[in-house]
């Protein structure tokens, strides 16, 4: 690509959708490039101008579509971040190089139409192979998570407990035992805690300030918070969550990370072959052994984090050399 291009992020998604473009659109406002938006809602439109940039087109039908970009010199590629039906008015012109952007998007033989397919990670490829058997045979290029770029640091101080469902009461000992952790390694807790609202389990309803007061009769800070966030995964030494809360991004750090699996609990194939590679644990005594004998999987979450988040492609900025390339 050249460093005259001029590029486009097409997103023919709804005001609802902004969060996904707004990641994407500051990506490459970091990158330093010449670059449009076009979307095809008017509300979303309005609200890229205001929050984000004014370089943004809206293009209410396909012929708005077509004039728009005839009025672009030098545009090399147009990037798609969503499979949306209407991309094929403005996929259908060859004139340019056509790049999905490829996340968690409902997998589509449509992929075939684009010119090339820039995916996370080998997982990715994998899944996507198992409905499209030939998809290799694109031009596919490996970016890696960039998704999980900004919680990459050295620097970790506390424990993270990610709780989905605090009715469970087993949890509720997995959060005494974490504590008592704490205090041992002179950490802070974090938690990031899901609840039922219908629940007239007082302690589930009041849980905050009870953690908080607990957590302070132990000598340990505390943190409370009701979503996850890059920050605070960041900031962690370790990670204990729920089969339902685990994210691929709390592998970024290659820190250990204990996975809480009721008994009962149905876990897919791919689910199982990844669990290998974690600490999982039912009970509260299988917690407190595996605990105590030392992180040992260090190795398997490191290549583990390799294949799910293509973590050498983010620290070797994959995505942004793409755009260095003559």
């Amino acid at each position: 690509m050249s460093s005259n291009s001029i590029y486009m992020l097409y997103y023919a998604e709804n005001e609802t959708k902004y969060a996904n473009l707004k990641f994407w659109a500051i990506e490459f406002l970091r990158l330093r490039i010449r670059f449009y938006i076009l979307v095809r809602d008017e509300k979303l439109y309005k609200k890229i101008r205001t929050s984000l940039t004014d370089c943004v087109i809206y293009a209410k039908s396909a012929l708005d579509v077509e004039s728009s970009i005839a009025n672009i010199s030098n545009l090399e590629a147009i990037f798609y971040i969503s499979n949306h039906p209407k991309n094929i008015q403005i996929i259908r012109f060859n004139a340019y190089k056509h790049i999905l952007l490829y996340t968690n998007n409902t997998i589509s033989k449509v992929f075939r139409v684009y010119d090339e397919f820039w995916v996370p990670s080998q997982f990715h490829l994998d899944n996507i192979a198992k409905s499209i058997p030939n998809i290799t045979d694109m031009k596919t290029i490996i970016i890696g998570a960039i998704q999980a770029q900004d919680i990459i640091s050295l620097e970790h101080k506390s424990i993270l407990y990610v709780i989905s469902n605090l009715n469970d009461f087993l949890q509720n000992q997995f959060i005494q035992e974490g504590v008592k952790y704490a205090k041992q390694h002179s950490c802070a807790m974090q938690f990031v805690i899901g609840t039922n609202k219908k629940t007239n389990n007082i302690f589930i309803t009041n849980y905050q300030e009870q953690l908080e007061k607990y957590c302070c009769s132990q000598g340990v800070d505390c943190r409370v918070f009701d979503k996850i966030s890059d920050v605070v995964i960041a900031d962690s030494t370790c990670i204990v969550c729920d089969i339902d809360s685990y994210k691929d991004k709390f592998l970024i750090n290659n820190i250990p990370i204990y996975v809480y699996k009721p008994l009962n609990k149905y876990i897919d194939e791919d689910n199982t072959a990844m669990l290998k590679s974690l600490y999982v644990f039912s009970t509260k005594n299988e917690f407190k052994e595996i605990v105590s004998k030392g992180d040992f999987k260090a190795l398997e979450r490191k290549k583990l984090a390799e294949y799910r988040l293509g973590k050498s492609f983010i620290m070797d900025k994959t995505f942004q050399k793409q755009f260095l390339q003559q």
